[in-house]
């Protein structure tokens, strides 16, 4: 087995930015599949995501002349009785095991320069 201490891009191209235990597993592929793999990894680009759980509270009658209206109104209502509004979380399907998820989530493509 291989172990490489030192990756630095400009010796390793993409596969320097690997985990570990990515790159011991490329570089030691004892199937052949070594190009395939760093030719896979040459195309994969760094995104960062974030993920977002949703809080709600319960619902208010408000009035308002028109629909534009509805947000300023709302704004002023909270601003009002924002100590006696509670939020609570979503309720959420179970998936992977016991954890309850995400709403959504929001990504951003990294740019690498060089």
């Amino acid at each position: 087995m291989i172990e490489v201490k030192s990756r630095s891009p400009e010796s390793w191209g993409p596969l320097a930015m690997c985990s570990d235990v990515e790159f011991n597993s490329i570089i030691n592929d004892r199937k052949g599949n070594t190009k395939s793999r760093i030719k896979q990894t040459k195309k994969l680009k760094t995104y960062k995501i974030t993920f977002k759980k949703e809080w709600y509270s319960d619902s208010f009658q408000i009035q308002a002349e028109n629909d534009y209206d509805v947000s300023a109104k709302a704004r002023e209502y909270f601003k009002e009785n924002a100590d006696s509004i509670g939020f609570k979380e979503r309720s959420r399907g179970k998936w992977v095991g016991e954890y309850a998820g995400y709403d959504s989530f929001s990504y951003v493509k990294v740019k690498e320069y060089g």
